[in-house]
């Protein structure tokens, strides 16, 4: 479905060289969001403001050229059509100082081969032997919740999915000392990344930043430190198992070669990393607004009343939990765990009838396409029955990007819908969780979208 108008002017653009092409529009009201200020109070406002101007819009602060789009066929073109001719972003970048070179930050020839080399181990049939961990590593974490207790259900997702994560990854059970040596480092690398982002940090060279680069190399070492030990183990141990890092050591390129220990390191932080962080905050979202609708809460535990009669979720029951699923959709579409994707062209190119310069930083915000009235009725509301008819199959590309979109989608997208699903439906079968009323909503637009002070909420057993 297209949704841009081409006119006499555009396809003049389109036959132009792009040094002939004029830059993209600056709002009339520069001065009022053309700002960092404004950047650093509130990055989710400032986009949503910046890209309501119209479907591409530059904004420039300090020496930076921020360019939002806000049209899906200019988010096709520059995720799909010119793939090739893009990287990912400078602030995004910074993320090799952490993760190393995995998917999600690496490049070129190189993130091709990786991307071909790892599929394999993301299909829909190697997964489905995850999904009785993802339920049972749920149900022995909420036995230990009692009646009446104050969770900090952020907190409590974070250490599910984290255990999750590493049993599917590592195929081993985590030591408690590993545990919070990998939490601090993720903390840590969070912290830093919204420093970068949202202060005076962003226009400064990195050889300036001694002390965030510091923080970065104590959440590198803390990270090393777990990770180089378990992948010790699994070459000495040979291959054959199940479990990803077994699968990474096995996998063997066209021509043969296989992974070295950094790169399988690399690969693994990242699933780490991304991996149970983002599904920790479909989870914590999800039972923030079940617990503000509570007329949407007894429906989804109706439905898991009728589904399971109180066993533990499996993976053929996938199919039957439709309204939980469509719960999950809702909340990554209000709360969107990656919410912006950046990219940056290698060369000057025409984009829209405009000049974008390589030094153009492209960014489009899934926090702003999610909220659009253009493509979802009421955006603001939690209305999961949306996602109960045509809506997936209707709506144009690159409108909803949960897991991001284009040739780089998130390669673990299955997996993340399979354990928000499995997880969802076990805890709420167990218990209710109302979230205490006078806390904090604010949000934290770090790497992902968090809540900046938790989310405290009351259990009561099922």
């Amino acid at each position: 479905m297209s949704s841009t108008v081409v006119t006499d002017t555009d396809l003049v653009a389109a036959t132009a060289s792009p040094l002939q092409l004029k830059r993209p529009p600056r709002p009339k009201t520069t001065a009022l969001i053309g700002t960092f200020a404004q950047l650093a109070k509130d990055p989710l406002a400032f986009m949503r403001m910046a890209a309501s101007h119209g479907p591409i819009t530059r904004v420039c602060i300090g020496t930076e050229k921020l360019v939002f789009l806000a049209d899906p066929d200019l988010i096709h073109e520059v995720l799909v059509g010119r793939a090739s001719e893009m990287f990912k972003d400078r602030i995004t970048q910074k993320l090799n100082e952490v993760m190393g070179n995995g998917l999600v930050t690496s490049e070129g020839a190189f993130w091709r081969r990786q991307r071909k080399l790892m599929a394999p181990l993301f299909s829909r049939k190697q997964l489905a032997g995850y999904a009785g961990i993802m339920a049972e590593r749920t149900e022995v974490a909420i036995a230990k919740w009692q009646q009446g207790e104050i969770r900090d259900i952020h907190l409590d997702s974070m250490a599910i999915t984290l255990d999750i994560i590493f049993r599917t990854v590592f195929g081993a059970e985590m030591p408690p000392a590993n545990s919070h040596k990998i939490a601090h480092a993720i903390e840590l690398m969070m912290d830093q990344f919204e420093k970068e982002l949202r202060t005076w940090r962003r226009f400064v060279p990195d050889s300036w930043l001694k002390k965030g680069r510091a923080r970065a190399a104590e959440a590198r070492e803390a990270l090393d430190s777990v990770v180089y030990e378990l992948i010790a183990k699994k070459r000495a141990a040979g291959t054959g198992g199940d479990d990803l890092v077994s699968r990474l050591l096995a996998a063997k390129g066209d021509d043969g070669a296989v992974m070295s220990d950094q790169q399988v390191r690399d690969e693994a932080v990242t699933m780490v990393v991304a991996g149970h962080e983002t599904t920790a905050l479909v989870l914590t979202f999800s039972t923030m607004l079940l617990s503000d609708n509570p007329e949407v809460g007894a429906k989804l535990r109706a439905e898991l009343d009728e589904v399971l009669g109180g066993r533990t979720p499996q993976l053929d029951d996938m199919a039957k939990l439709t309204f939980t699923r469509a719960v999950i959709l809702e909340a990554m579409r209000l709360f969107p765990p990656v919410y912006v994707i950046g990219r940056q062209p290698e060369n000057t190119i025409g984009l829209g009838g405009y000049r974008i310069d390589p030094d153009d930083q492209l960014l489009i915000s899934q926090w702003v396409l999610h909220h659009d009235s253009r493509w979802f009725s009421e955006p603001d509301a939690f209305v999961p029955e949306r996602w109960l008819g045509d809506l997936e199959q209707t709506l144009p590309n690159h409108v909803y990007m949960p897991f991001g979109g284009g040739l780089r989608v998130c390669i673990g997208q299955h997996f993340a819908m399979m354990e928000s699903v499995l997880c969802l439906a076990t805890l709420m079968q167990r218990v209710e969780l109302q979230v205490v009323a006078d806390q904090s909503r604010e949000l934290s637009p770090a790497v992902t979208l968090r809540p900046r002070h938790g989310l405290q909420a009351v259990v009561h057993k099922r």
